[in-house]
């Protein structure tokens, strides 16, 4: 709001400072004008009016400076409160992280590469210290490979071989009822005539 205020100040100063300008000019060429009429009193009192318009235009032109001072002093302390604004919020923001991320942590995210380094120093060290197979052991190696996948294979072919339910063939009928055992007894009974009673 004091900025708006001061801008409007700022161009009714440039204003009436132009029509002073104008009315020193116009003032100027009137006294001109009375001196070749001979009128000297009144082009002396327009030179006096136009000493005024002189004086009047250097006061605006001090005002008009003040009010752009201003303008720009408002405007440059508006920048610096933006400025630390944005640093205010810079300072949480980096406050958070250090909250979130200590320097315990940090430490020991170091100390775990560090041994990982050293660990894959160690095993490239180990790597490096095993000494190059032959070309026959490189073959030796290759057939023994070879071998334990035919051994592999073959016995993922064997398997235990069932006999085959006949086709075509129908199978024997349940019997309904249990046989009874023939014995010596049942079978001499079986075998005499049946007695047949007489009357007399």
């Amino acid at each position: 709001r004091a900025v708006l205020d001061l801008k409007v100040s700022r161009d009714k100063l440039t204003k009436y400072k132009k029509q002073l300008e104008q009315d020193d000019a116009k003032l100027l060429a009137k006294a001109k004008q009375a001196k070749d009429a001979g009128q000297t009193t009144t082009a002396l009192n327009l030179l006096k009016l136009r000493k005024h318009k002189q004086t009047a235009v250097a006061s605006v032109e001090q005002q008009l400076l003040t009010v752009l001072q201003m303008v720009d002093t408002i405007s440059s302390k508006e920048n610096e409160k933006e400025v630390l604004q944005s640093m205010k919020v810079g300072k949480q923001a980096l406050q958070k992280l250090h909250e979130e991320t200590t320097l315990e942590d940090v430490m020991e995210l170091m100390d775990t590469i560090e041994e990982q380094a050293e660990l894959e120093h160690e095993i490239s060290a180990a790597m490096g210290g095993v000494p190059a197979l032959s070309l026959e052991d490189e073959e030796l190696v290759e057939a023994e490979l070879e071998e334990l996948e035919q051994a592999m294979a073959g016995s993922e072919k064997t398997s235990i071989h069932l006999p085959q339910v006949p086709s075509g063939k129908p199978l024997p009928e349940t019997p309904t009822t249990v046989p009874v055992p023939t014995t010596p007894a049942t079978a001499e009974t079986s075998s005499k005539p049946a007695r047949v009673a007489v009357a007399s």
